[in-house]
């Protein structure tokens, strides 16, 4: 919920209730009625403005205007002419903020000139070029004996070009060939003698062109520092948080609701198939490996990249440990830390949430950098249910990271670009783009920071609209979710298989190419996922370091207010012993656990681990039926199996075409239902062990108590249904 006391009494006076100061829970039934009925600006839909208007009444105007369709604030940031450095630009935007402030605006600072943030505009690079983005570009070409070989030079800075002889599965380093000589003018040219050959080569490049960076972004396509680095992040925050903070007499915290940072990465992906692999990379990433695991980083890239087994999943995995660490620290930790200073949240959101497969190159871990954001996020790039579901994935993400770290607030970006080829240069139609934000808001969305238009509506139409989303995010913004299923949330498995071959996007959320065994974790990763969606299990994620940190109690593994009687873990082969032992001790005091397709025989330090592997073998032997193996995928047979271990605590006579969020506020339980279908539906509901609950319908603000009778919802419609007793 947001809290921002020092505009309370303020707001009171102009008669404008946002239920700030005063949790909802400790509110009265009648006061919560009440509130339900025109929820207050905080829980409204924000739009972003990234243009402040240069006289006072067309700032007047815009506030207007923002309030009249019913938003409840927006996302704004300094005009970009001469980008941080004018100062009638500045005084321009704090009469702006000041003059939304007093008509009770809910803000957040957005903080680059266009996008990904990080640059700060060019100045970041302008003082130091050296800073830019690089990556460790491979290419590995096979080729018989007596083979000549003709392909370009890769990008950039050669580090070695070397043919690898290979027999079946063993590779022989020690017999590789130094091919750095027969590599001129932009291109490789060799024969190989008799045999198998690996043609090795790899560089080190600015990731530019073929890169997000590369692309035109506001009518420019400026260069892109690496986060990587410590130092980039301290300059960034110098050149932009810290200007705002200077021209302002308040804290930050006391005029914004948070900061939002916009697609900050490694830039390790790709977009277009470039015909190369890209991990991500800068000096300080090989000075880390070499102070960590004793080995200079050159000497094992050709195992790292070649080698399927052991010794590659190591390396890989040790490489991309220093990767999401850095990711994490360097730059969300940093701003968090600062935003601290100024009792800002920090916030925001990143790129490709959606797919497990970039979280290696660009995160590291995304979850690990979700941790140290105040108020994580996603990015919705069209209002096409058709086209959201992995946004299921990304928001549940979000959601989970923010959950385990004691948190509330999730944001999307919502950016409709892809409708506007289906519909003409418009965005789809409302009913769509509810289902959409029901999808998000199932997920655990609380916050939309947004350039929908809502093109399709008047005035009155968007008002009622953003009513409809902001009665669903009062509701469902507080409280702890009700997730008595967590899935492991396989990052680690998925460094080890990541090895570095050629990737591009097939779309915007679906990451095409790479290692084939890393496709299908993350394959194994959604399906479960969807699984789970479908059937109406609610369910969180967790990452390595909430099961190392877990409480064990009554059957239950929990972290803070949330509490899981079931984890399942989906090909997982790594997992930490400290992680093993609390599983094991789960499941000793009567928790349930579940593998899906491989049992975990790594460690972090030993690949593969006598150690895990004997405690795995010792939880399924133990005949306590805690724990289970399911050694094939089959979406019917695992949601039997879920019947069979696990209660519902709430029943519908059919699941199809329905998704379910449920948490618990207050003490009292609380679901939110929606049908996912742009047909009218009837369900039936029962919520065992509630002997009365209410009907809260977020279309028309009504509390009507829930009976036996089926529930009528329609098209992309939610409903809420609240104990009572």
């Amino acid at each position: 919920m947001k809290t921002k006391t020092t505009y309370t009494l303020l707001l009171l006076l102009v008669g404008c209730f946002i239920g700030q100061g005063v949790t909802l829970s400790a509110q009265g039934d009648k006061a919560l009625k009440e509130a339900f009925k025109n929820p207050g600006l905080a829980y409204r839909m924000n739009v972003n403005r990234h243009h402040v208007p240069t006289t006072d009444s067309a700032q007047n105007a815009l506030i207007q205007e923002v309030l009249s369709n019913g938003y409840g604030g927006m996302a704004t940031n300094v005009n970009a002419h001469e980008y941080l450095r004018n100062e009638e630009e500045w005084k321009l935007f704090n009469r702006f903020i000041h003059a939304a402030r007093a008509k009770g605006l809910d803000l957040w600072l957005y903080d680059e000139k266009s996008y990904p943030s990080g640059m700060a505009d060019t100045y970041v690079l302008d003082e130091h070029p050296q800073w830019e983005a690089e990556g460790l570009l491979f290419r590995d070409t096979v080729c018989g004996p007596r083979t000549t070989v003709e392909i370009p030079s890769l990008p950039g800075s050669r580090i070695l070009t070397m043919a690898v002889p290979f027999v079946g599965d063993s590779i022989h380093y020690h017999q590789a060939q130094d091919l750095s000589l027969y590599e001129k003018e932009g291109k490789l040219h060799w024969t190989s003698p008799e045999g198998s050959w690996h043609v090795v080569q790899i560089t080190h490049a600015p990731l530019y062109e073929g890169f997000q960076s590369g692309t035109e972004r506001g009518g420019e396509i400026p260069r892109y520092p690496s986060l990587l680095m410590p130092e980039v992040t301290t300059r960034f925050i110098d050149f932009t948080h810290k200007q705002y903070a200077a021209h302002f007499k308040e804290k930050l915290g006391d005029l914004f609701t948070s900061t939002f940072t916009d697609e900050p990465s490694s830039m390790a992906l790709p977009f277009p198939n470039l015909g190369y692999g890209v991990y991500p990379w800068k000096e300080n990433v090989s000075q880390a490996f070499q102070q960590r695991y004793v080995t200079p980083l050159k000497d094992v890239l050709l195992p790292m990249m070649l080698d399927r087994g052991a010794v590659g999943s190591r390396l890989r995995y040790q490489y991309f440990q220093i990767i999401a660490d850095f990711m994490s620290q360097h730059y969300f930790r940093q701003l968090r830390d600062y935003c601290a200073s100024q009792k800002l949240r920090s916030g925001g959101h990143l790129l490709l949430e959606e797919s497990i497969m970039a979280h290696v190159p660009l995160y590291g871990s995304i979850m690990a950098c979700y941790r140290e954001m105040d108020i994580p996020g996603i990015d919705v790039l069209t209002g096409m249910p058709s086209l959201t579901r992995r946004y299921l994935y990304s928001s549940r993400l979000a959601s989970s990271a923010a959950e385990l770290e004691g948190r509330s607030m999730v944001m999307t970006e919502s950016c409709p670009i892809s409708d506007y080829n289906t519909y003409n240069g418009k965005e789809a139609p409302s009913i769509e783009i509810r289902g959409s934000l029901n999808r998000q808001m199932v997920g655990g969305v609380t916050d939309f920071n947004n350039y929908l238009q809502l093109q399709h509506e008047d005035s009155n139409g968007r008002k009622v609209f953003n009513t409809y989303i902001a009665r669903v995010a009062m509701m469902l913004s507080e409280g702890t979710r009700a997730a008595r299923i967590a899935v492991y949330y396989p990052i680690e498995t998925m460094w080890a298989k990541y090895r570095p071959l050629p990737t591009g996007l097939q779309s915007w959320d679906n990451v095409a190419g790479g290692a084939p065994e890393a496709q299908h974790l993350a394959g194994l990763f959604e399906q479960v996922s969807d699984c789970l969606y479908d059937n109406g299990w609610e369910f969180c994620y967790v990452d390595g370091p909430s099961i190392e940190q877990a409480r064990i109690e009554n059957k239950s593994m929990g972290r803070g207010t949330l509490k899981w009687d079931l984890l399942i873990l989906p090909g997982v082969e790594v997992l930490s012993p400290n992680a093993l032992n609390r599983i094991s001790e789960f499941v000793r005091a009567g928790g349930k656990v579940i593998f899906l397709e491989t049992l975990p025989c790594n460690s972090q330090n030993a690949f593969p681990s006598p150690i895990v592997t004997e405690k795995v073998q010792e939880l399924l032997q133990s005949g306590s039926q805690a724990a289970y193996y399911e050694k094939s995928w089959k979406p019917r047979m695992f949601n039997l199996l879920l019947e069979g271990l696990m209660d519902r605590e709430i029943l519908l006579n059919s699941y199809d075409g329905i998704l379910i969020s449920h948490k618990r506020v207050g003490g009292k339980q609380l679901f939110f239902l929606i049908n996912d279908t742009n047909a009218p539906k009837a369900v039936q509901v029962t919520l065992p062990g509630v002997k009365e609950a209410e009907c809260w319908n977020p279309i028309n603000g009504e509390v009507t108590p829930f009976t036996a009778a089926p529930l009528s919802l329609e098209p992309y419609a939610g409903i809420i249904l609240r104990q009572t007793k």
